[in-house]
């Protein structure tokens, strides 16, 4: 899982510093916003994710009983795709760095403990 998670890292940071060139070489705006980057280069994937997140994970959306709006997509993830590319995805990959570092911790530490313990037996 570390590196399932490094490499989405990786992966988000090689489109920040895409979305930072292109803001970069544009005359246009100062900043590219998220969304338009998206729809720019696949808006299937990104109507496609938005019925998917409005229909099966938001819990208003999937429990009709809650009788609510749904409020995952609208106010929440497309006032993320309004904020600029490049910092959305810089911020995308420390978080999954991060937490590919947390995975990395876990495997470690009951080693540590072990050879602990084991020391203190010996003595």
């Amino acid at each position: 899982m570390k590196y399932f998670f490094r490499l989405i890292a990786t992966l988000a940071g090689l489109v920040a510093a895409y979305a930072i060139w292109q803001d970069l070489t544009s005359s246009y705006s100062a900043s590219t916003p998220l969304g338009r980057l998206w729809y720019l280069y696949s808006p299937t994937t990104l109507q496609t994710t938005e019925s998917i997140i409005s229909r099966y994970i938001d819990p208003c959306g999937l429990i009709t009983a809650l009788d609510c709006s749904p409020f995952l997509w609208h106010p929440f993830i497309a006032t993320i795709l309004g904020w600029p590319a490049a910092l959305v995805m810089i911020g995308f990959s420390i978080i999954f760095w991060w937490v590919g570092g947390l995975f990395g911790q876990h495997l470690t530490r009951p080693k540590k403990a072990a050879r602990a313990l084991k020391r203190q037996g010996e003595k």
